[in-house]
């Protein structure tokens, strides 16, 4: 939640700046079969190589034990639509890397599609769309890769539908 919607909620905040990551915590259980709750800010292959085990994220939970595992998540309030080659004319577009052509709907999440820094500027690119007032958001395929599993995560909660 950021900042501003907060401040109607609670009397004081402690401000520690902008994120260094941009992505909440990974969580990992370790009871029984240790498993990846919730993907974020420490990529899966960092993690397997300090626990000299192969850690999988199942995508598909039986019963919620951790922040950020319902299937609407992160959701900026819009639609979001995924993989997408051509936006529709009034539609937000998220792209990975900054590209030759760009419009007033154009939005780039890394200059040169490093997919850190695009998890950095992930919740902050979705709030500044959603206060331009679009009525949806289309974002091109992200490499499902490093930190592009857990943007590919959070994008999929985003986009799916209340009832």
């Amino acid at each position: 939640m950021s900042k501003r919607n907060l401040e109607k909620k609670i009397k004081f905040i402690l401000d520690g700046g902008r994120s260094k990551i941009g992505l909440e915590s990974t969580i990992i259980s370790l009871i029984n079969k240790p498993q990846i709750l919730r993907l974020g800010g420490t990529e899966i292959n960092i993690i397997n190589k300090a626990l000299k085990s192969k850690l999988k994220f199942n995508k598909k939970v039986k019963k919620i034990i951790a922040p950020g595992q319902n299937k609407l998540h992160y959701s900026p309030g819009i639609p979001v639509r995924l993989n997408i080659a051509n936006p529709n004319m009034n539609e937000a577009f998220i792209l990975i890397k900054k590209r030759k052509f760009s419009g007033k709907n154009f939005y780039y999440l890394s200059k040169n599609n490093n997919l850190k820094e695009a998890a950095k500027n992930l919740y902050k690119t979705l709030r500044k769309i959603k206060n331009k007032n679009f009525k949806s958001i289309a974002v091109e395929k992200i490499p499902n890769i490093g930190f592009g599993e857990a943007i590919n995560d959070r994008l999929i909660r985003a986009s799916k539908k209340t009832k």
